[in-house]
């Protein structure tokens, strides 16, 4: 996701107080199954059907899946939008999400509703067998939820609908449990594991939808239209609807569609996407999928990245807005087609996210961007150092990467230590080992993780083996915090 960009990091700083298919990796994958239609008023009625395989190398007696809508219910311990958002994400007053789980079976044999976790957000469900390794269990959940009207990944405004999230999605199972973060409102709180989708949503006529994958049919019947939707090896799946406008191009075979409803000028956010893809295509690996959306929205940050689908905020407009397009692409490669737990190395896919951001200026210095490499670096670097000199200044002094998302005490400390540090923190890496060492490290580690899910050790191996060089020392200075102004010396 993209928070803002470091210009307006940097000037906000200074004016406030911190406050079935095989994939590469050689697994098989899960199989979803979702039959969904929204109403009129904003009721989504879905069923989902799970076909699971058990990739784990021990024996499953229950299965947990994540149910991020309920995050948005009145009374949620866990508020998905930070206190001092709430105004901004509801400008029409509060509202809140109503989940109704109507039923769960295993293997057509129904069972009992349990919605456990630490803020009622994990639908457990106990399979009543035992699911030895490599073995598959289907699993269907029907349930309806009203949507809130909010600007935010999952809900609705009077411009468009946001589906992130959505749907009940299997949590991962590692360390010999279930990972079942809640819904925080720092970061993109996620981790799932690539998987297949077959998708019918139905919705008013007047809408035009925007998906994570291909659509396969769009069927018009009366007052509604059903749209049909494929999409492989995918960590999750998001829609976004609206009465759209879309224009589309290719970058290479990839077919991209821009999807807007308040722009004048279009082709500006598909060309820089078009360029984007074509760019991280040659520098990291050919992208993975077979088309790439990016669609306008109504969204409190500046964007949000979901599999061959990104959220650009209305909220932005020119550069700024062409930057967001630049950045939410990047992130295809990093948390898209290599996966990682945002929640515990946010750095890992935002930190490599910005930099890559930052490259793509680089590669086409000669086309005429306002931005450039040079720029953006020193816009980090300066924030930096102005954001470390205010800590010391308020006697304060964690500048560590390494630590959750929901251990950051705000926002802007979030902010600083995962996209801009972590920038910076890949840059020094460029520095040291030589820039054909670090793209080939980063084709490497695109190459070893694809569909997968990468560890912070990967990349630093990554780097290593392209490098002939330890690295473990320089990422450990900068992700424990001793570096903390960089430059500076």
């Amino acid at each position: 996701m993209r928070k803002k960009p470091i210009a307006l990091l940097l000037a906000g700083l200074a004016s406030t107080a911190l406050v079935a298919c095989s994939p590469d990796n050689g697994k098989e994958n899960t199989k979803y199954t979702i039959e969904a239609s929204l109403s009129d008023d904003y009721v989504l009625t879905a069923t989902v059907t799970c076909d699971y395989v058990n990739n784990s190398d021990v024996p499953l007696d229950e299965l947990w899946f994540h149910m991020y809508p309920n995050a948005y219910r009145e009374g949620a311990k866990v508020c998905p939008i930070a206190s001092a958002d709430i105004a901004e994400a509801y400008p029409s007053g509060r509202s809140y999400s109503v989940v109704d789980v109507k039923s769960v079976s295993v293997d057509g044999i129904s069972g009992e509703v349990t919605l456990a976790g630490s803020d009622e957000d994990i639908l457990t469900v106990a399979l009543g067998k035992t699911l030895d390794p490599s073995e598959r269990t289907t699993v269907t959940i029907d349930y309806t939820v009203k949507l809130p009207k909010v600007k935010h990944r999952f809900g609705y405004t009077d411009k468009s609908v946001n589906l992130g999230n959505f749907y009940p999605i299997a949590c991962v199972y590692e360390g010999g449990e279930f990972v079942a973060d809640p819904y925080y409102s720092t970061g993109d709180p996620f981790y799932s594991e690539t998987s297949d989708y077959s998708v019918s949503f139905t919705v008013p006529a007047k809408f035009t939808g925007a998906f994570t994958g291909s659509v396969t049919g769009d069927t018009p019947s009366g007052e509604t239209r059903t749209y049909t939707v494929k999409a492989d090896n995918v960590r999750d799946f998001a829609a976004v609807f609206g009465e759209y406008e879309k224009v589309s191009g290719l970058a290479g075979s990839t077919i991209v569609n821009y999807y807007y409803y308040n722009d004048a000028a279009p082709e500006n956010a598909l060309n820089i996407a078009v360029a984007a893809i074509k760019t991280f295509g040659d520098t990291f690996g050919d992208y993975a999928y077979p088309e790439y959306s990016v669609v306008q929205t109504a969204f409190l940050h500046g964007g949000m990245e979901y599999p061959s689908l990104t959220l650009i905020s209305d909220a932005y407009k020119g550069d700024a807005y062409n930057d967001i397009v630049v950045h939410e692409t990047a992130h295809q490669w990093w948390y898209g087609a290599v996966g990682n737990d945002e929640v515990r190395y946010a750095w890992l896919d935002e930190g490599l996210t910005e930099y890559s951001t930052m490259l793509f200026y680089e590669k086409n210095a000669d086309a005429g961007y306002s931005y450039t490499f040079n720029g953006k670096r020193a816009d980090a670097l300066t924030a930096y150092m102005l954001y470390c000199e205010t800590y010391k200044n308020n006697g304060l002094g964690d500048t560590s990467m390494t630590r959750p998302v929901n251990e950051y005490a705000n926002a802007t400390e979030y902010s600083y230590m995962t996209y801009v540090k972590g920038a910076l923190m890949f840059d020094d890496v460029r520095n040291t080992i030589g820039t054909a060492a670090f793209e080939q490290g980063l084709k490497n580690y695109y190459k070893e993780n694809k569909y997968g899910i990468a560890k912070p050790e990967d990349i630093i191996g990554a780097f290593e083996k392209s490098s002939k060089r330890k690295l473990d020392g320089l990422f450990d200075s900068w992700l424990s915090g001793n570096v903390k102004l960089y430059a500076t010396k």
